[in-house]
């Protein structure tokens, strides 16, 4: 087998044994829980042996060994000998915490560590044996192996007369029955079907284990020679495979091709611009066509994108269950929406804001099960991870049914910590209180821990959420408890924006960040603790002056955009709203980076560059900002 070969296998293995291990961490969790679930048991049994045989077969001893004992002790609980218990259930997570350290270290071209003796042995019944160790994977001998069967491997010829052998039906020049070791055929194979363990011992059979004596069940019976037998009918031809419907395509292909897609947007935009300029009417007809076969490529190359949000969320069980049992807490942890598709550049970006978030749900949210008695709760507290689709935005909620925020202690938390002072404070109103959970170096634990107590988490998910063009909102009810609501863009590959005008420049404000617009009345806007600010629909609606920003002359006409900023509120000072349009990002190139409030360029309708602000920058800023910007800019 040459070395290119070699690799190709062991990335194939690494995504196919990937897929299996991540859904691993959920569904231990789950079988933990439901211990009497027999389809779980399967399910998680047949992941172990898959894993196992891939492992086997690119002579990867260590995982084997670990494998092959977590499967053992799974077979015995579906045989019924063994209980899964807390212990066990231990075992296995950290079994499944050391593949995944195995696969890590495969995919960087390092050599794998045995695992260590201790989990060998939890791995063993109470009172077992040593571990057994796995047989060593062995080619499978064949009559006449085929001629690209190097590395003991079995084509799908070999495999049918495999199949064939353990009934009695195979064709005249296939493998025959004696020259492949197999187990007995079983009494159901008179019905022609074959269940699950005999699938199964039909895989062992593949991987070298049928010649091993198995300690976990008695020896087969002999076996008397079966009596000569009619020639069997001939077999009807077997149809013709279907076609594949999939193919692993690498990410940076399909990234080029989404950036083409945004290019395409880009020339559709300039194309209808002119066409309503020109007046023509089979300009206007052709740019029409060009809209819609557009807006289609653009929303299949975006489906590409797409991944169920479950393949994020199905990593939290585990981190739940194990944080649980470290705060001596009962807790469920519920998912909902796993279905709902995101695109695949967020799945890794939410996993940290997420673990916050949950980690603040079970430690500051969901209470003891002595005090949950007490109120009149269940031991067990609830915790709900939801996803959801609400137009351009994917909306996932963390709600648990605690003890909730109490808006008065929050405010005296923060004075004393010194983040606001008391005449702030004062001027709170219940939602700000709750908001409050989001500044640095806030925390409402007495102690500090591993878990909690050093004010930093919170301010790090609203930081993150911003960066990613998204929102957040808290809603809590003292002794009922708490939801934490984040939104966050479909996709970030092409951006809908608000195009407006501040002098001759053009600014593209994130839509999805805009509340709402409204024009600014002359004497509306006033100076409170050093900022300017709007009075607005009763509030004090912060302002930042894009005008003085952008260096330009002011004009008598202002209008603002209302901008929803990871918690905050802020009201952006234009000259002029546009309108709506779908831009795709260009970077500035290192001569721009760092210029605070500019995100990248883009390119209008009508062929001028706009600049794509930065909210997160803005808003960092304007929080600085003692004095108004405008004079700051």
């Amino acid at each position: 087998m040459n070395a290119d070969f070699d690799n190709e296998l062991r990335q194939d293995f690494l995504v196919e044994a990937g897929e299996l291990v991540e859904r691993l961490g959920e569904q231990l969790v789950g079988l933990e829980a439901a211990p009497g679930d027999g389809e779980l048991l399967n399910a998680v049994f047949r992941a172990f042996h898959t894993v196992k045989g891939g492992a086997g077969f690119l002579a990867l001893e260590p995982m084997v060994q670990l494998c092959h004992n977590a499967e053992d002790l799974l077979n015995q609980a579906r045989n019924g000998t063994v209980t899964l218990d807390a212990s066990y259930m231990d075992a296995l997570l950290q079994t499944l915490d050391r593949l995944v350290e195995m696969m890590a270290a495969l995919a960087a071209g390092e050599p794998l560590a045995m695992p260590p003796p201790e989990l060998l042995k939890a791995l063993l019944p109470r009172g077992g044996a040593a571990p057994v160790p796995a047989p060593a994977p062995a080619p499978l001998p064949v009559a006449a192996p085929a001629a690209d069967a190097g590395g003991g491997a079995i084509d799908d010829s070999e495999f049918e007369a495999l199949l064939d052998s353990l009934y009695g039906t195979a064709a005249p020049g296939t493998i025959e029955p004696a020259a492949v070791p197999v187990a007995t055929a079983p009494a159901s194979a008179s019905a022609g079907t074959i269940d699950d363990d005999e699938f199964e011992a039909l895989l062992d059979t593949l991987h070298g284990k049928a010649g091993q004596p198995d300690t976990t069940a008695p020896p087969p019976a002999p076996v008397a020679a079966p009596a000569p037998a009619a020639a069997p009918a001939p077999r009807p031809a077997a149809a013709a495979p279907a076609a594949e419907t999939t193919v692993r395509v690498d990410t940076s292909r399909l990234d080029l091709l989404v950036n083409h897609a945004g290019e395409l947007v880009l020339a559709r935009n300039r194309l209808l611009s002119l066409a309503a300029r020109q007046g023509s009417e089979a300009l206007a007809a052709a740019a029409g066509e060009l809209d819609r076969i557009t807006d289609e490529l653009q929303g299949a190359v975006m489906g590409m994108r797409m991944q169920p949000v479950g393949r994020l969320f199905q990593r939290f069980p585990r981190i739940v269950r194990d944080l649980a049992r470290q705060l001596g807490k009962e807790v469920e942890l519920v998912l909902e929406g796993e279905g709902t598709d995101l695109d695949r550049s967020l799945v890794e970006a939410l996993a940290d804001p997420l673990i916050h978030l949950l980690r603040n749900a079970l430690d500051h949210g969901v209470e003891q099960p002595a005090d949950r008695e007490r109120a009149g709760k269940p031991r067990k507290g609830r915790v709900v991870l939801a996803a959801s689709q609400r137009g351009e935005r994917i909306v996932i909620t963390v709600s648990d049914d605690g003890r909730g925020m109490d808006p008065e202690i929050l405010k005296r938390k923060a004075v004393e910590k010194g983040v606001i002072d008391a005449a702030q404070a004062a001027r709170l109103s219940e939602t700000e209180c709750y908001e409050l959970i989001f500044r640095p170096g806030f925390s409402t634990a007495a102690t500090v821990s591993d878990i909690s107590g050093r004010g930093v988490g919170m301010d790090v998910v609203k930081t993150r959420i911003t960066e990613l063009g998204g929102t957040l909102a808290v809603h809590s009810r003292l002794g009922h408890g708490s939801e934490l609501e984040l939104a966050v863009p479909l996709t970030l590959a092409v951006v809908r924006v608000l195009m407006v005008r501040v002098g001759n420049r053009l600014l593209a404000l994130p839509l999805g960040n805009v509340e709402e617009v409204f024009e600014l009345d002359p004497g509306q806007d006033s100076l409170l603790d050093g900022r300017l600010v709007a009075r607005h629909r009763g509030r004090a609606l912060p302002l930042v002056d894009m005008v003085a920003w952008a260096g330009v002359a002011a004009e008598t006409t202002r209008h603002v955009a209302v901008l929803h900023i990871g918690h905050q509120r802020l009201g952006s000072l234009v000259h002029e709203v546009l309108g709506r349009e779908d831009v795709i990002v260009k970077p500035l190139g290192h001569l721009f980076a760092g210029v605070p409030g500019v995100a990248g360029a883009t390119v209008t309708g009508d062929g001028r560059l706009a600049l794509v602000m930065d909210l997160a920058g803005l808003a960092e800023r304007a929080a600085k900002s003692v004095v108004p910007l405008a004079q700051t800019g």
